[in-house]
């Protein structure tokens, strides 16, 4: 049954960006948010490594991959998301995208994990403006039924990243070492920064139609008004705890449990989640246009029903004996994490207003980050309690307890956000 809304907001203004540089943006932005998400994804491809060079345990990594990185990148997204609503979507990316490559680079110098950690918290601050500004670009130049698709694309950054920093890190590492890898993947984030401000421009005016009136409603904590909104970011920091400890171990468990090299992880893992990634991501982002055109509530519903068919597989990774079935397995369950990103994104941005559009991903991302950062630290700390008694066999049971368990929360959150959206759609506009 079809269900017509009155958007969240008007139609896309006369001043947006023409079809043709939007797109030419959104590709462009899935490069730079593939840098983004290689530079965040390398210490994870290269723990081992790491941790033996700098003597550090499982919990020191989680912290340093986990609560290290997400917390000053959750905090900073939401105020550098301020200046990006004011339309300087492209200086906001270019400057972040130049931060962090530099910091990435300096990374390969550290001699220590405290040295290490603050490296990793340059490379947050630098990336926690990138996302939101990109998120906000979209809202500003697609309308709201043709939203899901260009924020999939954007997203497809992530099983780009994740293809690219375990093939060409793992490679590079093992030819040259993980420091010379961070050293030539930095300086590949900051060749690109100038090209972003070329094609999206310094800023881009917000036109008087668009803007609403300056009062309570333009402040930051006005996206928590909506319940669904509140429910959403609650099921997606859900997906993050899971996905941030497939992300942070899921190299090292396939080196440790099933005896695989750096540059094996590499390849197998690499090509299988990048390819299951990326066609996660286009199949329901084109289906998530789709549908909500009839129900905008299939953006969530979307979620729901695709994490509940994949997480068998975040059951089944764990426990098979094969190394090849188990990468397969393991890249199922990480489309999870990639493909709820686009739905989510395209759902709330119909729960603000246009000044807030930033913002309102910020603070998705925010609590994405501060809760999912638990994810690598909880999952570490499970492992070195369990390695006394289960050998290389700790990762994996960890791994098991957390992931399965917060993937199930998602699809009770997702579902129950769908029974006010609709409603709170209607309060935004």
């Amino acid at each position: 049954m079809s269900v017509t809304t009155r958007s969240a907001e008007p139609p896309v203004e006369a001043q947006a960006h023409g079809p043709r540089r939007a797109w030419a943006a959104v590709v462009l932005l899935a490069v730079v948010g593939t840098l983004n998400y290689a530079d965040r994804f390398l210490p994870a491809v290269l723990a081992e490594p790491i941790k033996h060079d700098l003597a550090l345990s499982d919990t020191a990594i989680g912290v340093i991959n986990g609560f290290g990185f997400l917390a000053v990148y959750a905090v900073l997204g939401i105020a550098i998301a301020r200046i990006a609503d004011s339309g300087a979507f492209g200086l906001v990316i270019s400057v972040c995208l130049g931060l962090w490559g530099a910091m990435t680079m300096v990374g390969g110098a550290v001699h220590s994990g405290v040295q290490l950690a603050l490296t990793r918290v340059g490379v947050a601050v630098g990336e926690a403006g990138s996302t939101p500004a990109a998120h906000a670009y979209v809202a500003r130049n697609f309308a709201p039924e043709r939203r899901a698709a260009p924020l999939a694309v954007i997203t497809l950054a992530i099983p780009l990243a994740s293809a690219a920093s375990l093939i060409g890190g793992g490679l590079l590492a093992e030819s040259f070492g993980w420091r010379t890898t961070f050293v030539v993947m930095g300086a590949i984030s900051v060749v690109f920064a100038p090209v972003v401000l070329a094609v999206l421009g310094r800023r881009q005016s917000m036109p008087t139609a668009e803007r609403s009136p300056q009062d309570r409603t333009t402040r930051p904590w006005h996206v928590l008004r909506a319940p669904s909104y509140l429910i959403i970011v609650t099921g997606a920091a859900c997906i993050s705890v899971a996905g941030y400890s497939l992300t942070t171990f899921a190299p090292a468990f396939l080196v440790r449990h099933h005896g695989l090299s750096l540059g094996e992880v590499g390849l197998q893992y690499g090509i299988a989640s990048g390819v299951t990634g990326i066609l996660g991501l286009l199949v329901v982002g084109r289906v998530a246009d789709r549908l909500a055109a009839r129900d905008p509530r299939w953006l969530l519903w979307l979620v729901a029903a695709m994490t509940a068919a994949l997480l068998p597989c975040s059951v089944a990774a764990f426990l098979v004996g094969s190394p090849m079935v188990c990468v397969v397995l393991i890249s199922l369950a990480y489309v999870i994490g990639t493909a709820y990103m686009a739905p989510s994104i395209a759902a709330i941005q119909r729960l603000v207003v246009p000044e807030l559009r930033a913002t309102a991903s910020a603070v998705f991302l925010f609590f994405g980050a501060i809760v999912g950062a638990a994810g690598p630290f909880v999952t570490g700390l499970i492992s070195d309690a369990l390695t006394a008694e289960l050998g290389s066999q700790a990762l994996g049971r960890a791994l098991l307890i957390v992931v399965p368990a917060m993937q199930l929360a998602a699809v009770v959150c997702y579902l129950a956000a769908s029974r006010r959206f609709l409603r709170d759609t209607l309060d935004a506009a």
